[in-house]
Protein backbone atom coordinates (compact mmCIF):
# COMPACT_ATOMS: atom_id res chain seq x y z
CA UNK A 1 0.00 0.00 0.00
CA UNK A 2 1.30 3.55 -1.33
CA UNK A 3 -0.86 6.88 -1.13
CA UNK A 4 -0.06 10.11 -2.06
CA UNK A 5 -1.84 11.87 0.79
CA UNK A 6 -1.96 9.33 3.37
CA UNK A 7 1.69 8.00 5.37
CA UNK A 8 1.25 4.24 6.38
CA UNK A 9 3.63 2.55 8.96
CA UNK A 10 2.77 -1.21 10.80
CA UNK A 11 3.37 -0.84 14.48
CA UNK A 12 2.42 -4.70 14.85
CA UNK A 13 -1.21 -5.31 14.63
CA UNK A 14 -1.79 -1.69 14.15
CA UNK A 15 -1.97 0.78 10.92
CA UNK A 16 -0.45 3.93 11.33
CA UNK A 17 -2.11 5.94 8.80
CA UNK A 18 -0.90 9.84 9.10
CA UNK A 19 -2.68 12.55 6.71
CA UNK A 20 0.11 13.70 4.35
CA UNK A 21 -0.50 17.27 2.98
CA UNK A 22 1.31 19.52 5.63
CA UNK A 23 2.07 22.47 3.54
CA UNK A 24 -1.74 22.20 3.41
CA UNK A 25 -2.95 22.02 6.87
CA UNK A 26 -3.99 18.28 5.84
CA UNK A 27 -6.66 19.41 4.10
CA UNK A 28 -8.79 17.30 2.25
CA UNK A 29 -8.77 17.13 -0.97
CA UNK A 30 -10.66 15.02 -4.15
CA UNK A 31 -7.43 12.60 -3.82
CA UNK A 32 -7.51 12.07 -0.16
CA UNK A 33 -11.13 10.65 -0.17
CA UNK A 34 -10.21 8.12 -3.51
CA UNK A 35 -7.13 6.91 -1.25
CA UNK A 36 -8.87 6.89 2.13
CA UNK A 37 -11.25 4.54 0.56
CA UNK A 38 -8.44 2.52 -0.80
CA UNK A 39 -7.05 1.75 2.69
CA UNK A 40 -9.82 1.48 4.75
CA UNK A 41 -10.48 -1.12 2.30
CA UNK A 42 -7.15 -2.95 2.15
CA UNK A 43 -6.53 -2.83 5.70
CA UNK A 44 -10.54 -4.74 6.31
CA UNK A 45 -9.53 -7.39 4.47
CA UNK A 46 -5.65 -7.52 5.76
CA UNK A 47 -6.10 -10.20 8.68
CA UNK A 48 -2.79 -9.30 9.94
CA UNK A 49 -4.20 -5.82 10.82
CA UNK A 50 -6.09 -5.26 13.37
CA UNK A 51 -6.91 -1.54 14.00
CA UNK A 52 -5.46 1.50 12.74
CA UNK A 53 -4.09 4.61 14.38
CA UNK A 54 -5.20 8.03 12.59
CA UNK A 55 -2.52 11.38 12.99
CA UNK A 56 -1.91 14.15 10.81
CA UNK A 57 1.67 15.06 9.63
CA UNK A 58 2.89 18.43 11.13
CA UNK A 59 1.18 21.10 12.67
CA UNK A 60 -2.44 20.26 12.30
CA UNK A 61 -4.40 17.26 12.60
CA UNK A 62 -7.11 18.70 9.19
CA UNK A 63 -7.81 21.56 8.75
CA UNK A 64 -11.43 20.07 6.99
CA UNK A 65 -11.84 20.65 3.10
CA UNK A 66 -9.44 21.64 0.46
CA UNK A 67 -11.58 24.76 -0.64
CA UNK A 68 -9.19 25.53 -3.55
CA UNK A 69 -10.26 22.59 -5.21
CA UNK A 70 -13.87 23.75 -5.28
CA UNK A 71 -12.91 26.72 -7.51
CA UNK A 72 -10.73 23.91 -9.59
CA UNK A 73 -13.79 22.50 -10.38
CA UNK A 74 -16.18 25.22 -11.14
CA UNK A 75 -13.47 26.18 -13.92
CA UNK A 76 -13.81 22.91 -15.71
CA UNK A 77 -10.83 20.46 -13.65
CA UNK A 78 -12.56 17.28 -14.91
CA UNK A 79 -10.79 14.65 -12.84
CA UNK A 80 -11.47 17.32 -9.49
CA UNK A 81 -14.81 16.86 -9.96
CA UNK A 82 -14.90 13.17 -10.56
CA UNK A 83 -13.27 12.54 -7.19
CA UNK A 84 -15.14 14.90 -5.26
CA UNK A 85 -18.63 13.53 -7.00
CA UNK A 86 -17.50 9.77 -6.16
CA UNK A 87 -15.50 9.44 -3.38
CA UNK A 88 -16.00 12.52 -1.05
CA UNK A 89 -20.01 11.01 -0.10
CA UNK A 90 -19.09 7.71 0.46
CA UNK A 91 -15.82 8.23 2.26
CA UNK A 92 -16.56 8.81 5.52
CA UNK A 93 -20.34 7.24 5.34
CA UNK A 94 -22.00 5.70 8.42
CA UNK A 95 -22.04 1.90 6.98
CA UNK A 96 -18.26 2.09 6.22
CA UNK A 97 -17.30 2.92 9.39
CA UNK A 98 -19.32 1.23 11.44
CA UNK A 99 -18.16 -1.90 9.39
CA UNK A 100 -14.30 -1.03 9.79
CA UNK A 101 -12.08 -2.11 11.83
CA UNK A 102 -11.59 -0.41 15.09
CA UNK A 103 -9.63 3.10 14.08
CA UNK A 104 -8.56 5.61 17.20
CA UNK A 105 -8.05 9.22 16.44
CA UNK A 106 -4.39 10.78 17.55
CA UNK A 107 -5.35 14.71 17.31
CA UNK A 108 -2.20 16.51 16.79
CA UNK A 109 -3.13 20.20 15.93
CA UNK A 110 -6.27 21.52 14.29
CA UNK A 111 -8.91 19.65 13.49
CA UNK A 112 -11.37 21.84 11.49
CA UNK A 113 -14.53 21.43 10.00
CA UNK A 114 -14.84 18.12 8.19
CA UNK A 115 -11.24 17.16 9.85
CA UNK A 116 -13.33 17.25 13.03
CA UNK A 117 -16.43 15.73 12.02
CA UNK A 118 -14.41 12.55 10.18
CA UNK A 119 -13.30 11.55 13.88
CA UNK A 120 -16.60 11.41 14.89
CA UNK A 121 -16.88 8.04 12.94
CA UNK A 122 -13.76 7.00 14.77
CA UNK A 123 -14.26 4.57 17.52
CA UNK A 124 -12.54 7.32 20.26
CA UNK A 125 -9.96 9.86 19.77
CA UNK A 126 -7.28 11.52 22.08
CA UNK A 127 -5.43 14.46 21.89
CA UNK A 128 -2.22 16.31 22.29
CA UNK A 129 -1.99 19.01 24.58
CA UNK A 130 -1.66 21.49 21.23
CA UNK A 131 -4.83 20.63 19.72
CA UNK A 132 -7.41 22.62 18.89
CA UNK A 133 -11.08 21.75 17.63
CA UNK A 134 -14.23 23.59 16.03
CA UNK A 135 -17.35 23.14 14.15
CA UNK A 136 -16.43 26.16 11.76
CA UNK A 137 -19.19 26.00 9.48
CA UNK A 138 -21.25 28.82 10.40
CA UNK A 139 -18.37 30.88 10.09
CA UNK A 140 -18.04 30.35 6.29
CA UNK A 141 -21.92 30.16 5.78
CA UNK A 142 -22.42 26.33 5.51
CA UNK A 143 -24.13 23.53 7.75
CA UNK A 144 -22.54 20.26 9.58
CA UNK A 145 -21.98 17.72 7.26
CA UNK A 146 -20.42 13.79 7.50
CA UNK A 147 -23.93 13.18 9.70
CA UNK A 148 -22.38 15.83 12.59
CA UNK A 149 -25.52 17.16 13.39
CA UNK A 150 -27.16 13.82 14.65
CA UNK A 151 -23.33 12.31 15.78
CA UNK A 152 -22.05 15.14 17.73
CA UNK A 153 -24.92 15.51 20.32
CA UNK A 154 -25.34 11.50 20.95
CA UNK A 155 -21.35 12.45 21.59
CA UNK A 156 -21.31 14.98 23.72
CA UNK A 157 -24.45 16.07 24.34
CA UNK A 158 -27.31 18.44 23.00
CA UNK A 159 -26.40 21.25 24.56
CA UNK A 160 -22.97 21.44 24.18
CA UNK A 161 -22.98 20.17 20.61
CA UNK A 162 -25.24 23.49 19.25
CA UNK A 163 -22.97 25.71 21.17
CA UNK A 164 -20.13 23.86 18.84
CA UNK A 165 -22.40 24.15 15.84
CA UNK A 166 -23.96 27.70 16.45
CA UNK A 167 -21.03 29.62 17.43
CA UNK A 168 -18.11 27.66 15.72
CA UNK A 169 -15.74 28.80 18.31
CA UNK A 170 -12.16 27.00 18.37
CA UNK A 171 -11.88 25.17 21.52
CA UNK A 172 -8.69 23.81 23.48
CA UNK A 173 -7.81 20.15 24.29
CA UNK A 174 -8.91 20.53 27.85
CA UNK A 175 -12.66 22.00 26.57
CA UNK A 176 -12.30 18.97 24.26
CA UNK A 177 -11.85 16.39 27.04
CA UNK A 178 -14.43 18.59 28.91
CA UNK A 179 -16.79 18.39 26.39
CA UNK A 180 -16.34 14.31 25.83
CA UNK A 181 -14.75 14.97 22.19
CA UNK A 182 -11.54 13.15 23.22
CA UNK A 183 -11.05 10.14 25.62
CA UNK A 184 -7.40 11.67 26.64
CA UNK A 185 -4.43 14.29 26.26
CA UNK A 186 -0.88 13.27 25.99
CA UNK A 187 2.40 15.74 25.52
CA UNK A 188 2.90 16.31 21.49
CA UNK A 189 5.87 13.61 21.56
CA UNK A 190 4.13 10.88 23.69
CA UNK A 191 0.38 11.09 21.74
CA UNK A 192 1.10 8.66 18.71
CA UNK A 193 3.43 5.78 20.91
CA UNK A 194 0.35 5.93 23.30
CA UNK A 195 -2.17 5.44 20.58
CA UNK A 196 -0.29 2.94 18.82
CA UNK A 197 -0.22 1.33 22.46
CA UNK A 198 -4.00 1.40 22.77
CA UNK A 199 -4.97 0.24 19.46
CA UNK A 200 -2.46 -2.55 19.92
CA UNK A 201 -4.52 -3.81 22.87
CA UNK A 202 -7.67 -3.60 20.57
CA UNK A 203 -5.98 -5.54 18.15
CA UNK A 204 -4.82 -8.12 20.12
CA UNK A 205 -8.87 -9.30 20.61
CA UNK A 206 -10.71 -11.13 17.94
CA UNK A 207 -11.88 -9.49 14.92
CA UNK A 208 -15.37 -10.95 14.60
CA UNK A 209 -15.94 -10.03 18.18
CA UNK A 210 -14.76 -6.59 17.78
CA UNK A 211 -17.14 -6.15 14.60
CA UNK A 212 -19.83 -7.40 16.07
CA UNK A 213 -19.51 -5.09 19.58
CA UNK A 214 -19.15 -1.96 16.49
CA UNK A 215 -22.29 -3.39 14.87
CA UNK A 216 -24.27 -3.63 18.07
CA UNK A 217 -23.75 0.06 19.50
CA UNK A 218 -24.75 1.43 16.25
CA UNK A 219 -27.78 -0.39 15.88
CA UNK A 220 -28.88 0.19 19.58
CA UNK A 221 -28.11 3.49 19.17
CA UNK A 222 -30.81 4.00 16.55
CA UNK A 223 -32.82 1.15 17.56
CA UNK A 224 -36.65 2.67 18.46
CA UNK A 225 -37.69 -0.70 20.37
CA UNK A 226 -35.90 -2.12 23.98
CA UNK A 227 -37.16 -5.61 23.15
CA UNK A 228 -35.14 -5.38 20.15
CA UNK A 229 -32.17 -4.05 22.21
CA UNK A 230 -32.48 -6.81 24.62
CA UNK A 231 -33.25 -9.45 22.07
CA UNK A 232 -30.01 -8.75 20.24
CA UNK A 233 -28.06 -9.04 23.16
CA UNK A 234 -29.17 -12.03 24.04
CA UNK A 235 -28.75 -13.48 20.95
CA UNK A 236 -25.33 -11.99 20.15
CA UNK A 237 -24.27 -13.49 23.49
CA UNK A 238 -25.30 -16.44 22.86
CA UNK A 239 -23.78 -16.58 19.46
CA UNK A 240 -20.08 -15.45 21.31
CA UNK A 241 -20.59 -18.56 23.51
CA UNK A 242 -20.52 -21.17 20.92
CA UNK A 243 -17.65 -19.11 19.09
CA UNK A 244 -14.31 -20.57 18.60
CA UNK A 245 -12.90 -17.12 19.75
CA UNK A 246 -14.66 -17.89 23.66
CA UNK A 247 -13.45 -21.19 23.24
CA UNK A 248 -9.79 -20.10 22.57
CA UNK A 249 -10.18 -17.65 25.14
CA UNK A 250 -11.19 -20.22 27.73
CA UNK A 251 -8.29 -22.61 26.62
CA UNK A 252 -5.99 -19.61 27.48
CA UNK A 253 -7.15 -19.20 31.37
CA UNK A 254 -7.15 -22.98 31.57
CA UNK A 255 -3.69 -23.11 30.21
CA UNK A 256 -2.85 -19.87 32.23
CA UNK A 257 -1.27 -18.71 28.71
CA UNK A 258 -2.36 -15.53 26.32
CA UNK A 259 -4.94 -16.34 23.87
CA UNK A 260 -3.74 -16.81 20.02
CA UNK A 261 -6.78 -15.60 18.28
CA UNK A 262 -4.46 -14.91 15.62
CA UNK A 263 -2.54 -17.71 14.81
CA UNK A 264 -4.83 -19.11 12.29
CA UNK A 265 -3.22 -22.73 12.60
CA UNK A 266 -3.90 -22.75 16.35
CA UNK A 267 -7.41 -21.79 15.91
CA UNK A 268 -8.22 -24.35 13.38
CA UNK A 269 -6.69 -27.09 15.05
CA UNK A 270 -9.44 -25.66 18.35
CA UNK A 271 -12.26 -25.52 15.62
CA UNK A 272 -11.33 -29.57 14.19
CA UNK A 273 -11.43 -30.53 17.88
CA UNK A 274 -14.97 -29.18 18.38
CA UNK A 275 -16.60 -30.71 15.55
CA UNK A 276 -15.54 -34.44 17.03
Amino acid sequence: MKYETISIERHDRVLLASWNRPEKLNAFNGLFFKEWLELLNAINKDETIGAMVCTGKGKAFSSGADVSEFASASKGDQKVKEYWEKYQPVAFEAKRMIASKPIIGAINGLALGAGLTCTFWFDFNLASTEAKFSMRFSKLGLTPELDSSWLLPKLIGLQKAKEMMLTGNIYNADEALDFGLITKIYEPNNLVDEAIKIANSIADNPTNTLHTIKEMIFQDMTATSFKEIAQRSINNFADARKSIEHREALLALQEKRKPKFHDAVHIKKISEKNKK
